[in-house]
């Protein structure tokens, strides 16, 4: 088995392609029910059964989960994922960042293909596309007058 969640205090160990592991605790964190339940999905995107196969990458979704539940515990959500509405996701989608949004979009659409419960209220934003727009792209440097090019007018 790639990964095992722990209830009471919420936790994961995992185990990924090269045989190494890791194990995350989430002692103490708010909102204990949620964050077993984001676990849960996470525990279905660990390979084989997924992509995340490192550590470091484990650990970005452990880190989001963190996030994630003490922004809703703070805005007084108390509940686990079949109680997450849709302002409850796109509020804390839209004040976080690309990388978080998705660790934590990821894990409840896994949740809720594995049979978790997801509130129909709730799992419509969560199968959807990103909210937090990607970072603009780096303008290309002006052509330089040695390289043959002309200079901009």
């Amino acid at each position: 088995m790639p990964a095992t969640v722990q209830d009471d205090p919420p936790g994961i160990w995992c185990m990924f392609s090269d045989g190494s592991t890791a194990q995350f605790g989430l002692g103490g964190v708010p909102c204990p029910g949620l964050v077993t339940d984001l676990l849960a999905g996470m525990a279905d995107l660990i390979h084989p059964h997924g992509s995340v196969d490192a550590a470091g990458s484990a650990s970005q979704y452990v880190q989001a989960f963190r996030q994630m539940a003490r922004r809703l515990s703070a805005a007084g959500f108390t509940g686990r994922a079949a109680d997450l509405r849709r302002p409850h996701l796109t509020e804390y989608w839209m004040g976080t960042s690309g990388p978080m949004e998705s660790c934590t979009r990821r894990a409840l659409a896994a949740f809720a293909r594995t049979g978790g419960g997801v509130s129909p209220r709730g799992a419509r934003p969560v199968g959807g596309g990103g909210l937090t727009p990607p970072p603009p792209p780096r303008a290309l440097p002006p052509p330089s007058a040695a390289a043959g090019g002309d200079p901009p007018p």
